[in-house]
């Protein structure tokens, strides 16, 4: 897996999903790393009515940072950093943000 990127300062971020029909839906989110936009933007995600209909854990979340790039970040990679419990101590306290934000403790 690889590393976390880290955007230093929260920056807004921009992240899409396209469904299975081919529409895509677009969350707006404020994050300091690609996991924690990600994380976010799959917690609006899963709440929208759409998305009883389809799998998002087969999805790729497409990440844009205003004013820098984007990048794509597969649920499934998502979903297995989130449960991760170890890691270097930077890691391991990022982890422990985003799952507070989600209020996933």
């Amino acid at each position: 897996m690889c590393a976390i990127l880290r955007l230093g300062q929260p920056r807004r971020c921009l992240v899409s999903l396209r469904d299975g029909e081919g529409v895509e839906h677009v969350a707006e989110v404020t994050a300091e790393s690609l996991y924690e936009a990600g994380a976010l933007a799959l917690q609006q995600f899963r709440r929208a009515e759409w998305s009883r209909e389809v799998s998002l854990d087969a999805g790729t979340l497409r990440v844009e940072v205003y004013e820098s790039t984007f990048y794509n970040l597969k649920v499934s990679d998502l979903e297995q950093w989130l449960r991760r419990t170890g890691g270097s101590p930077r890691d391991v306290a990022t982890r422990q943000k985003v799952r507070t934000r989600l209020g996933a403790n």
